[in-house]
């Protein structure tokens, strides 16, 4: 029983500590809540007035993302999703095996550290977060066909990154257990059979997704009671990950976006009833308001902030090392798909996907999963922490100044195709 008091206390104080923060917020900017909220968390631990409970992987990865996840892909628009689809999912695919090459061996000289390490760095911190794409595209009022790519490539960048470090993790500790040179554990067959098992797991969470979304929506259909249709996406955007996560083995994260694209592209319009459209809409909003009000205060309060600042060259090198290579995947990407005939993608919009691409909740979800046994543990936590905490504060801080300095708050001119357009 004291345990739960002690756990409701903590969601408490942190709650009302963010009351305050979003007053605050409210009056300045709106965009910058989440980085003060992670300031604030920093500050509730240097003090040592943090709550008396941590984020863990299990916690954010199966309670806490599917709220935003599907929060975020129900309120898709059609239109718009239709014509951001293929370089919002092309983005992760062709881009998360070249960042994860890239920075895995520029980490390797940077950082001193072996290959298998920094490539475990790269899976780790690569993915794109949609707990930040959600609080700052929209609270900052970008363009929305660019916080429709933004969110597109953050649901599927996670997904594939989650399943990619499943199958990477098993990787680096066979090597350190057996002391396996890293060619033998990749050789050519082993890098195929990778890519296979990716793509199984991948797309077999879509489909687990889109079958739920399929029995879901029959559902909705014979029903108009408002509670017993928001209890319905309750269980849809849950039950998706449960099942496809825990027994049929596939991407939960993607099996919930899947899910949820279903109910935002074709629910609301023919399942949903019109009067309780708005009524739904708004308390997944508040949920996924409350859920990534809690993670950025956590993310805040577990930061190893003296070991960081220690370290600040190397975090700050590491930080470099990702925007560098965040900038090649995508602006490498989205103009080779413009050239192959893919709906191109504004220069404007490119600089802002690059600066706006924060690495933050899901890379911590991923660090904290890494087994404490793992050799090079302590540097991994450094690097991903350090980089989590940079790009929330730093580009969060910066982003609306993106967004005014190449107009991306504004939807492009078809007709005027400029540097910034």
């Amino acid at each position: 029983m004291a345990g739960i008091f002690t756990l409701l206390g903590g969601i408490l104080l942190v709650l009302s500590v963010a009351a305050v923060v979003r007053v605050v917020a409210a009056r300045t900017s709106e965009a910058v809540y989440p980085v003060l909220l992670v300031v604030v968390g920093v500050a509730l631990s240097v003090t040592g007035l943090d709550p008396d409970f941590r984020l863990s992987s299990d916690l954010i990865l199966m309670v806490l993302v599917p709220t935003v996840l599907f929060q975020g892909s129900q309120e898709t628009k059609s239109e718009a999703f239709v014509r951001v689809l293929p370089v919002g999912v092309l983005l992760p695919i062709v881009g998360l095996p070249v960042a994860v090459i890239l920075l895995g061996v520029l980490g390797s000289y940077a950082f001193g550290l072996p290959l298998v390490v920094t490539l475990l760095f790269a899976v780790v911190i690569y993915p794109v977060d949609p707990v930040a794409i959600v609080a700052l595209f929209r609270e900052a009022d970008a363009a929305e066909r660019l916080s429709i790519l933004a969110e597109v490539e953050s649901h599927f960048s996670d997904g594939f990154a989650v399943v990619t470090f499943g199958a990477m993790i098993g990787i680096v500790s066979e090597r350190f257990s057996t002391g396996a040179d890293l060619e033998t554990l990749l050789s050519p067959a082993d890098l195929v059979d990778l890519a296979v098992e990716i793509t199984v797991v991948s797309f077999g969470g879509v489909l687990v997704g889109l079958a739920a979304g399929a029995l879901a929506f029959v559902v909705l259909r014979a029903i108009d009671d408002r509670m017993a249709e928001l209890l319905t996406t309750v269980v849809l955007a849950y039950g998706s990950f449960l099942l496809a996560d825990h027994y049929l083995h596939v991407s939960g994260v993607l099996a919930t976006v899947a899910a949820g694209l279903v109910i935002g592209l074709y629910g609301k319009g023919r399942a949903v009833h019109p009067d309780n459209v708005t009524f739904m809409e708004r308390t997944w909003d508040t949920a996924a308001f409350i859920v990534f009000t809690l993670v950025f205060v956590l993310v805040g309060i577990q930061a190893p902030w003296r070991r960081l600042l220690w370290n600040a060259p190397t975090v700050l090198l590491a930080v470099a090392l990702v925007l560098v290579v965040r900038a090649v995947v995508v602006y490498g990407v989205t103009n080779v798909l413009g050239v192959a005939g893919a709906e191109p993608v504004p220069f404007r919009f490119q600089h802002v996907l690059v600066w706006g691409g924060m690495h933050t909740v899901i890379p911590i979800a991923l660090l904290l999963s890494v087994p404490r046994e793992l050799p090079f543990r302590p540097a991994l936590v450094e690097l991903v922490f350090g980089v989590a905490l940079v790009s929330i504060v730093a580009q969060g801080l910066l982003f609306p100044v993106a967004l005014r300095l190449t107009g991306s708050g504004e939807e492009p001119d078809e007709e005027s195709p400029g540097l910034f357009w």
